[in-house]
């Protein structure tokens, strides 16, 4: 079983790395859309997901609630992983 937190913390170092700039302060909190996450952000994050755990997210589970936040995405690709 996959923890939320392994992803979460996973997640973040991805994001960190690929994504935000070194001057974005991202936490498990932030709001990842208010801080510039887009379509392309969304595709490499589900890849890098896919690469790490094995599975793809669905479509269908990428809502508003799921990109809330990187502990959101993380605690809706737990669900996915652990399915």
């Amino acid at each position: 079983m996959i923890q939320a937190s392994d992803i979460e913390t996973e997640l973040l170092a991805f994001l960190r790395r690929e994504i935000f700039s070194p001057d974005t302060n991202l936490t498990p909190e932030t709001d990842l859309v208010g801080a510039g996450f887009d379509s392309m952000s969304l595709v490499k994050t589900l890849l890098h997901i896919e690469q790490k755990f094995g599975k793809w997210i669905p479509e269908g589970e990428i809502t508003g609630d799921a990109l809330a936040s990187t502990r959101a995405l993380a605690a809706t690709a737990a669900r996915i992983l652990n399915e």
